[in-house]
């Protein structure tokens, strides 16, 4: 399992003989964000309740019925709904997917599914991704499952800038369709060596933004498994092809017992990969191959 680095603590210094203690001088106050008072914290929650149609009852006070403030809540929250399918809609046409056009017919069920959840989709990076899954679903029907839709309504912008980052670091084997995040190796002892260790390394991925609470937020969503993944022994006699970060290494291991170790993503976090357009990063290419070149070697 990846690891965060703790700080190392030093000895402490020694103070030399006879020599006066200064008065400790007062921390300066770290900076801190600007604090709202009151009357801004208000205006916020009225602002933001006023796009349900919602207003406090001290300015409503009784010049309007129940059955009015209902009807007023239920328009705009109508209205709005409706103005997040038709954003999502200009943006899909907008969308070309260089892909062939299937034969196959779109499915009425996924589509009026489809729409139920984009209609509460109100942010204008997330309508974009929705878009696209429409434009792509509708050239290749059977591309998204109900459970993919299901998954990208829970995410927020924040989560979808964490899977981001995911994919800016995915690897993919040749013939294999999941994407993972390779982050370290492990050398098996052999049988001829009952007494040695496991030998290998590992990166820490929160050097290259994936934190580890990121990865758990990431298997909470059902995008990566939970666990931690070994390949199978790797064949020393052959190699295995990567695309990595934009570029396409081929590893072969020096040594028999020889595994990678990965997070892998799932069928839904797979399917969602192909939408999300993360920038390679060569940081962590970088790194990752000064690491495998404990253990391969690289064409």
């Amino acid at each position: 399992m990846t690891k965060i680095n703790s700080l190392s603590s030093t000895s402490p210094v020694q103070r030399p003989e006879n020599r006066p203690v200064k008065t400790p001088v007062a921390a300066e106050k770290p900076q801190t964000r600007e604090t709202l008072d009151t009357g801004q914290i208000r205006n916020r929650i009225i602002h933001w309740f006023a796009q349900a149609g919602l207003k406090p009852a001290r300015i409503t006070g009784l010049e309007e019925s129940l059955e009015k403030k209902t009807q007023r809540h239920r328009k705009v929250l109508q209205q709005r709904k409706l103005q997040n399918l038709e954003r999502i809609l200009d943006l899909a046409m907008e969308y070309s997917p260089n892909k062939e056009v299937g034969e196959e017919a779109l499915d009425p069920d996924w589509f009026f599914n489809y729409i139920r959840m984009a209609e509460d989709i109100y942010s204008p990076a997330m309508q974009e991704l929705w878009a696209k899954i429409l434009a792509v679903e509708v050239g290749q029907p059977g591309t998204f499952s109900m459970r993919s839709l299901s998954t990208l309504t829970q995410l927020t912008q924040k989560d979808a800038k964490v899977f981001r980052t995911a994919v800016s670091l995915a690897s993919r084997r040749r013939g294999d369709f999941s994407p993972r995040i390779l982050y370290g190796y492990t050398i098996k002892p052999s049988l001829l060596s009952v007494l040695s260790l496991k030998r290998g390394q590992q990166l820490n991925l929160a050097q290259f933004g994936l934190a580890y609470p990121d990865l758990l937020s990431l298997m909470d969503l059902g995008l990566i498994y939970s666990t931690e993944i070994e390949s199978g022994e790797l064949d020393n006699k052959k190699r295995s092809e990567w695309r990595i970060c934009g570029e396409t290494l081929q590893l072969s291991a020096r040594r028999s017992g020889t595994v990678l170790t990965y997070y892998k993503f799932t069928s839904t976090g797979a399917e969602l990969f192909r939408l999300v357009s993360g920038k390679p990063h060569d940081t962590y290419l970088q790194a990752l191959r000064n690491m495998l070149q404990g253990a391969f070697d690289i064409y």
